[in-house]
């Protein structure tokens, strides 16, 4: 997998502008770099004039006032502003009108609507639209790039330490966060740490692509395989069906028959290394019949609540409140879940036109992606990796809870945002 250092990942390394960062620029890269660095403390939470804020939600939220600040300075100090960029526009402008329309005319507008502003709104303008414009340059676009590489290694270190408070011979083990001074900051559910591993051992290699020295690549790429060993101990299947998606994107990518070949053998080694987990995972899936039949239930619960109300749903936010309604779901399981994957959960709560404006949103972002490999990719193998880890990200939640997380969505802001600095490069140079 060696690779030609291009001008391009030299300018990403050592950007040293000429123009030095003012003093409210180090506070929108810090706080940006903070909010990546806090991203998978979903549990770290409070509340504010009864909204709950976790820590990377409270973090963004006053990185964001900091950045308006800045920039209402700027226009009435008569310097030049940008033009504000607003990323996958036009299809997610009718997302978001759907969903605003599914809460006005939701049988529970109040809750509806609160949810469609702090939750679905907030993510697309403080998690998309804010990094997207916040990030100017290379040395900007690098602190949060930073911050999310490092809580994801931290995230791995937080994996193994699990797997020392375990039984490895007379039980069950797994990948999983921990508690640590008496709180699970990170979550209790596997499942959180593995949605977050997929899209940050990606982000690890195309850092690997960025080192001149061969031997700090072969270092990226041993521990991108030592950490995807890591996430697949989650033992968690939608984990392990990313991955292999990912691992197969990947070789697509790659021109060279040496790379390819060099991928096939790191996959070689990956499947070797996970035959004894298999017979884990066996077990596991013998265990967890019920959480499977407890999935069915709600897509069947979602499916039917799209009956109900095809067109515009029952409102943004509502799925708890269709489970909690469901006397089947109450009697077998106890207090309500979310949907366990954002097409059952849009299905329900924004009808047929959420389905088919989510579907808008997914392709435009993956026609986005595509342009912008074919035009950039081939000389900068770093791009397809950030690529394919926020795309992880997003493929995670056809079967998580966390489609409305920053965890999932400033990975793909950072992508867009590398894809804005490389046009900009470009133009440059016309």
């Amino acid at each position: 997998m060696k690779q030609v250092v291009s001008p391009t990942i030299q300018t990403i390394k050592m950007s040293s502008d000429k123009k030095p960062l003012n003093f409210y620029k180090i506070i929108v890269n810090g706080g940006l770099f903070l909010t990546a660095l806090s991203l998978p403390l979903l549990d770290w939470r409070f509340y504010i004039s009864g909204l709950e804020f976790n820590i990377s939600d409270f973090l963004i939220l006053l990185t964001a006032i900091v950045f308006l600040i800045y920039r209402l300075g700027q226009r009435f100090a008569g310097q030049g502003v940008e033009k504000w960029q607003w990323p996958l526009a036009k299809p997610m402008f009718c997302f978001l009108l759907v969903a605003l329309l599914s809460s006005l005319f939701s049988p529970w507008r109040g809750e509806s609507l609160k949810y469609f502003i702090r939750i679905i709104l907030f993510v697309y303008l403080l998690y998309i639209v804010l990094p997207v414009n916040a990030l100017e340059a290379w040395r900007d676009w690098r602190w949060p790039f930073y911050g999310t590489l490092i809580a994801g290694v931290g995230s791995g270190i937080v994996g193994i330490m699990s797997l020392f408070g375990q039984d490895w011979s007379n039980s069950f083990f797994r990948v999983q966060p921990i508690a640590i001074f008496g709180h699970w900051w990170m979550g209790s559910n596997h499942n959180l740490l593995a949605e977050f591993l997929v899209i940050t051992n990606f982000f690890l290699l195309a850092w690997g692509y960025w080192q001149k020295d061969e031997r700090w690549r072969r270092l990226t790429q041993v521990l991108f395989v030592f950490f995807s060993l890591i996430t697949l101990l989650t033992f968690s299947r939608a984990a392990w069906l990313v991955i292999a998606v990912q691992l197969v994107g990947a070789w697509l990518l790659l021109t060279k028959p040496r790379e390819r070949v060099g991928w096939l053998l790191g996959g070689l080694l990956l499947i070797l290394l996970s035959v004894p987990l298999w017979v884990k995972m066996g077990q596991l899936q013998e265990a967890n019949f019920s959480s499977t039949a407890n999935h069915i239930l709600l897509t069947e619960i979602a499916w039917q609540s799209l009956q109900q109300r095809p067109i515009i749903g029952w409102g943004s936010g509502q799925f708890l409140t269709l489970v909690d309604h469901n006397l089947r779901f109450r009697a077998k399981y106890g207090d309500p879940i979310d949907s366990h994957g954002i097409i059952q959960k849009v299905m329900a709560e924004n009808g047929s036109l959420g389905l088919v404006a989510l579907v808008a949103v997914a392709v435009s972002l993956f026609i986005l992606w595509g342009k912008a490999w074919r035009k950039y990719g081939r000389q900068n193998l770093w791009l397809g990796c950030l690529i394919l880890g926020a795309g992880g990200g997003l493929l995670f939640q056809l079967f998580n809870t966390s489609y409305y997380k920053g965890k999932v969505w400033l990975p793909v802001a950072l992508s867009l945002t590398a894809i804005k600095l490389l046009e900009n490069e470009t133009a440059k140079k016309r």
